[in-house]
């Protein structure tokens, strides 16, 4: 009996199968990049209101507290907005490699001098919320969530309260104190890493995207969704919404960049 045929034959099938999944591997590794860009205020958004602090002020009231609503800097940076990728109901997005798991490191806000410290953050679902009160005034930490269990508790001085979450929230949540009613500060909880808030120079990145069409959120706390908001090639809908094409890059680790440039934020957009 000839048995060259078959051999030949599923020596060829060995051969395509490798080969078709070299070639996927190889572009499963293109498809991934980055968005990034840099939020200033266009125009006078007035100046931040004297915080009256009346409850403990013999402490709260030595750090000149502020209305942090929007924060600006000298050049017009834009703090503390929010840019982050939507999904629809039980619509998932592949995930980078180095992104599959949460950040074992968790995320920390301290009440510390009668304010939220950061105010503002992002928190992957499983990812450890740690809350610190480094006063030595009483704080409690009231969490308004939507998808989530909220929770109001008195936050120990010795032992931090630590949270965590199982479901996305379509927008940031807010954090209050009801014992210091000025104390406000914000955290959107999604189930994939593609999300940011703009650092105190107004810029934001979000990297390893998935390459393709994508649609993403622009909230700000001012005045929630950023509607009708220009950018370089575009802008939001009425919805605070964009539709976005991040470009591929060569390899895993190398991907291109989509850069908004920077996004000019007139005060109405923020209901000034």
């Amino acid at each position: 009996m000839n048995t060259q045929k078959p051999t030949i034959r599923i020596a060829y099938l060995a051969a395509s199968f490798c080969l078709v999944l070299a070639m996927t591997t190889l572009a499963s590794a293109a498809e991934w990049g980055t968005l990034k860009g840099r939020f200033v205020l266009d125009g006078n958004a007035g100046e931040a209101a004297a915080i009256n602090a009346n409850k403990d002020p013999e402490f709260c009231g030595k750090h000149n507290l502020v209305d942090e609503a929007i924060v600006v800097g000298e050049d017009g940076s834009l703090a503390n907005v929010y840019v982050y990728l939507r999904l629809k109901k039980k619509q998932t997005v592949e995930i980078h490699p180095d992104l599959e798991t949460a950040d074992a490191e968790p995320v920390v806000v301290d009440n510390k001098g009668c304010r939220f410290e950061p105010h503002a953050i992002v928190l992957r679902t499983g990812q450890t919320l740690e809350i610190r009160n480094s006063d030595p005034v009483a704080h409690n930490t009231n969490l308004t969530v939507i998808k989530n269990p909220g929770f109001n508790q008195i936050v120990p001085n010795d032992s931090p309260l630590t949270k965590t979450f199982e479901k996305r929230e379509s927008y940031p949540s807010s954090f209050a104190c009801n014992i210091h009613p000025w104390m406000k500060a914000y955290m959107l909880i999604c189930d994939h890493p593609y999300m940011a808030v703009t650092a105190p120079d107004g810029s934001f990145e979000i990297a390893n995207l998935p390459a393709g069409e994508h649609e993403f959120i622009f909230w700000h706390e001012a005045k929630g969704n950023m509607k009708n908001m220009p950018f370089e090639g575009g802008k939001t809908s009425k919805k605070g919404r964009a539709k976005l094409t991040i470009p591929a890059g060569e390899t895993l680790d190398l991907g291109e960049t989509l850069d908004l440039g920077e996004i000019k934020v007139k005060p109405a957009v923020l209901g000034k």
